[in-house]
C-alpha cells in the first residue's frame, strides 16, 4: 500500500470513529457525555496528526501523531460497540480484546513519538529496535491478560464480556497489561535525556511538549481531587484544554522545527552555490591569465629577443637595455604563473585533492608527514569541497610550521560516508586562549562553514590538533 493510500485509509477510519463518538449520546443514551470526554485526547491527536500530515506529509512525527489518535479512537469505538450492541458473547469478547490491543499499541506509538521528537530520528538505533519489541510484547501481554481474566478488558471501564476461555494460570498477565499504559512515561524520560544533548533550535521545540505533558500527567493523577474541588463541570473545563494542548504542542514544535530545518538547508545550499560560483570564477580568471596575459607576455618576450639579436653587435647599450627588459618580462611572466597557480592549483584540477596536498607539501621546508586514506586517493569531490580542504590544510600547515619542528607536523586526509576529514597535528607549545578565538581560527571556521563544514580544535601543552570536517558531493 502506498503512503497516499495509507493516509486515505487512516483519514477515513479516524473520521468514521469521530462521527460515531459524536453521535453516541443520541445513538447510545446510556453512554452519556463521559464518553465524549474520554474521546477528547485521542480526537485532538488525530486532528493535529491530520494537519501535520497535510503540512509535513513525509515527517515521521506527523505520522505518529495521527496513528496515536487513530488507534485510541478506534479502540474507544470498539469498546463502545462491544458494550452497547446486542452481540453474542464471543463477538463482544473479541471486540473488547481488539480494543484493548489497539489501546495498548496507541501508548507504544506515543512512546515512539516521544523517542523520535522533534527531528524524527532516534537518539540511538537500539531505541527503535527496543520500541518495536515492546509493541510485539504489548500485543502478547494484552492477549494473555485477556485469557487470564474472567472478563474481557474494557477500555471505557465497562463490565467486560465474560471470557469464554478463562485460564486462571495467566491471571498475572492482567496486571502486566496495565503497565503498558505507562509507556509514555518512558518516552518522557527519553525526551528529557535527549533535551540537553540537542541543538538550541531543537530544545526550543521540545519545551512545549515537556511542559504540556507534565500538566496532563498531573491532571490525570489528581483527577479525583479536581472533581471534588471544582465539580465534574470544572474538571472537564480544566482537562479538555489541557488535553488538546498536548498534541497541539507537538504539532507546533514539528512545524517550527521543520521550518527551521528548511531555512538552514536553504542557507547551506546557498553557501554551497556561492562556493561553487567562487571556485568557477577563480578557474575562469586562471584560464584568462593563461590564455590572455601570459600569452601576450610570451609574445612580447619573443619580440624583445629578436630585437636584441638585431642590435647586439651594433649598439651594445641598447642590447643591454633589451636584455634587462627581457628579464623583466620573464620575471613578470613567472609572477603571473605563480599568481594563477595560487588562485587554483593545477594539481588540484588535474589530479585531485590528495595529489595537490602532496605536491604542496614537497615544496615546504622539512619533512611533514602526509597520511591519505585510499578512498581519498581514488575519489574526486566537488570543486568547492576540494579547494576548501586544500586551502584549509595549507593554512594549518603554514601556521603549524611557525611554532614547531617541521618534521613533527602530520596531515591526515580521511573519508567518511558523509564527508571528508582533514586533520593537521603538531607538537608545538599549543594555542593561547586568545588564539583559539582569534582571527586565524575564525577564518578557518568561516572557510569550512561556507560549505557546511565545521572545525574542531584540540590544543594543549603537547601540541595542537586542528580537524576540519566537510560534507561531500562526489564528482567521480
Amino acid at each position: 500500500m502506498t503512503d497516499t493510500a495509507l493516509w486515505v485509509v487512516e483519514l477515513v477510519l479516524g473520521a468514521a470513529a469521530v462521527c460515531l463518538l459524536l453521535a453516541s449520546p443520541a445513538l447510545f443514551p446510556e453512554a452519556g457525555v463521559d464518553l465524549l470526554l474520554a474521546s477528547v485526547l485521542p480526537a485532538a491527536f488525530f486532528a493535529c496528526g491530520a494537519v501535520a500530515r497535510v503540512l509535513r506529509p513525509r515527517h515521521v512525527v506527523a505520522g505518529r501523531l495521527l496513528l496515536i489518535g487513530l488507534l485510541h479512537l478506534v479502540a474507544v469505538c470498539l469498546s463502545l460497540l462491544a458494550h452497547e450492541l446486542p452481540l453474542v458473547g464471543w463477538a463482544s469478547y473479541l471486540l473488547d480484546v481488539a480494543a484493548a490491543v489497539l489501546f495498548a499499541l496507541g501508548f507504544i506509538a506515543f512512546l515512539d513519538l516521544l523517542a523520535r521528537y522533534p527531528d524524527g530520528r532516534y537518539l540511538h538505533p537500539v531505541i527503535g529496535r527496543a520500541i518495536a519489541g515492546l509493541a510485539g510484547l504489548a500485543v502478547v501481554v494484552v492477549g494473555l491478560g485477556a485469557l487470564g481474566s474472567q472478563r474481557a478488558p474494557s477500555v471505557l471501564g465497562y463490565d467486560g464480556t465474560t471470557s469464554p476461555v478463562h485460564v486462571p494460570a495467566l491471571g498475572f498477565a492482567a496486571g502486566l497489561a496495565l503497565a503498558v499504559t505507562m509507556a509514555p512515561v518512558l518516552g518522557l524520560v527519553l525526551l528529557m535525556v535527549r533535551y540537553p544533548q540537542s541543538p538550541a533550535a531543537d530544545r526550543a521545540q521540545m519545551r512545549w511538549p515537556l511542559v504540556t505533558a507534565a500538566v496532563v500527567a498531573t491532571g490525570l493523577v489528581t483527577t479525583g481531587l479536581l472533581e471534588n474541588v471544582l465539580g465534574p463541570a470544572g474538571q472537564a473545563a480544566v482537562f479538555v484544554p489541557a488535553a488538546v494542548a498536548l498534541p497541539a504542542s507537538f504539532l507546533i514544535g514539528l512545524l517550527r522545527h521543520s521550518e527551521e530545518a528548511e531555512r538552514l538547508a536553504a542557507v547551506e545550499a546557498s553557501r554551497a552555490r556561492l562556493v561553487e560560483a567562487a571556485t568557477s570564477e577563480r578557474r575562469r580568471i586562471e584560464r584568462n591569465l593563461h590564455d590572455g596575459a601570459q600569452q601576450r607576455l610570451i609574445g612580447l618576450l619573443a619580440r624583445v629577443e629578436l630585437a636584441r639579436e638585431r642590435v647586439d653587435g651594433r649598439d651594445p647599450e641598447a642590447a643591454r637595455e633589451l636584455e634587462e627588459i627581457r628579464e623583466g618580462i620573464r620575471g613578470a611572466h613567472q609572477e603571473l604563473r605563480e599568481l594563477a597557480r595560487g588562485i587554483y592549483p593545477p594539481a588540484l584540477t588535474d589530479h585531485g585533492l590528495a595529489e595537490a596536498v602532496r605536491s604542496a607539501m614537497t615544496r615546504m621546508p622539512g619533512a611533514p608527514t602526509l597520511v591519505v586514506a585510499p578512498e581519498v586517493e581514488t575519489t574526486r569531490y566537488g570543486l568547492g569541497v576540494e579547494s576548501t580542504v586544500y586551502l584549509f590544510v595549507l593554512e594549518c600547515l603554514t601556521n603549524a610550521m611557525k611554532h614547531t619542528d617541521d618534521d613533527a607536523v602530520r596531515v591526515e586526509l580521511e573519508a567518511r560516508p558523509d564527508g571528508l576529514i582533514a586533520t593537521v597535528t603538531d607538537h608545538g607549545p599549543g594555542l593561547s586562549p586568545e588564539a583559539v578565538s582569534g582571527v586565524g581560527l575564525t577564518g578557518l571556521r568561516d572557510r569550512l562553514a561556507a560549505v557546511g563544514g565545521r572545525l574542531e580544535v584540540d590544543s594543549g601543552v603537547g601540541g595542537t590538533r586542528l580537524s576540519g570536517f566537510v560534507p561531500v558531493v562526489q564528482r567521480a
